[in-house]
């Protein structure tokens, strides 16, 4: 008898159809990607040279325009006081987006290390800290925010150091957490048998990098939080004093006339929220980049 050739069957339907289902993991649009980075790069232009961008001075008042709408003079119209209103938000947004950097600089100043301190070396340290943490998360972020200001005076730099101070158990407690998982990894045994110990041999070189990279996405999202906070304390006068400029302070000048001037109360808004939206979309992407899972 001739023995009969072997044939590879051909692949079923059903995985056929499996396979054809299969498609690669989607990404947010493009354009949103976009639109955050120019929004962005818009925020760090007016960071570096918001003062020397205005088209007229932010503080010099015109009564003989006042509640002046849109024109070719004015692009965004005048306030109460005949004052430029895009010239303002231009200066308000160099302080605005610097006072809420220096924010998340004071939050990241007084969390990180705590946080690592607690992780690392745990028992009565880490119950001590996070203690003070919990005690710090048991107000209300506005309201602590509101006692730290009055107890330290009213103004932009004080208002912005209360924000940091309420911003840090955020920060504490994700560096904690993290590094208390990366503290009991191989790499770093391996490292402690080799006679690694302390701050620079050891938490310096194998624990910080392996655990900053959720800190580096909060802190994006923390400087959103630290915007809409300065807005808060602006609009209760305890951030920016006049005849200064922020964000929030053009907002709470402009609610006081809503009905004469709309203009002026939506453009401070949007304002903060574009910010507020960019900052969380560069945190997703930021989180997407440093993740070897995530990227492609």
């Amino acid at each position: 008898m001739s023995a009969t050739a072997t044939k590879t069957p051909p692949p079923s339907s059903a995985a056929g159809a499996a396979l054809s289902t299969t498609r690669p993991r989607t990404r947010k649009l493009p354009i949103v990607r976009w639109v955050s980075i120019v929004i962005l790069l818009i925020a760090l232009v007016l960071l570096l040279a918001g003062r020397w961008l205005t088209p007229y001075d932010p503080t010099a008042q015109d009564l003989t325009s006042v509640f002046a709408g849109p024109t070719w003079q004015h692009w965004l119209g005048t306030d109460d006081l005949g004052r430029d209103i895009l010239s303002r938000m231009i200066a308000g947004g160099q302080a605005t987006i610097a006072a809420s950097l220096f924010a998340v600089l004071v939050a990241l100043v007084l969390g990180l290390p705590v946080g690592i301190a607690a992780g690392y070396f745990g028992g009565w340290v880490d119950t001590v800290l996070m203690r003070i943490v919990d005690t710090l998360l048991a107000f209300p972020a506005i309201v602590l925010a509101i006692g730290v200001t009055a107890s330290m005076g009213i103004g932009l730099v004080n208002a912005m150091l209360a924000v940091g101070i309420v911003l840090a158990p955020a920060i504490a407690r994700l560096a904690r957490a993290q590094t208390l998982s990366v503290k009991e990894l191989t790499y770093v045994e391996a490292a402690r048998s080799f006679g690694a110990k302390g701050f620079r041999g050891l938490i310096l070189p194998h624990i910080v990098p392996n655990m900053i990279q959720p800190v580096i996405v909060q802190t994006s999202v923390i400087f959103g939080h630290a915007m809409l906070a300065e807005a808060s304390l602006s609009f209760l006068q305890l951030g920016v004093q006049a005849p200064g400029s922020s964000w929030g302070a053009v907002l709470s000048r402009a609610y006081s006339f809503m009905s004469q001037a709309p203009l002026a109360i939506l453009v401070p808004g949007i304002a903060i929220a574009l910010m507020v939206f960019a900052a969380n979309i560069m945190a997703d992407e930021a989180q997407e980049w440093l993740d070897p899972k995530r990227r492609k």
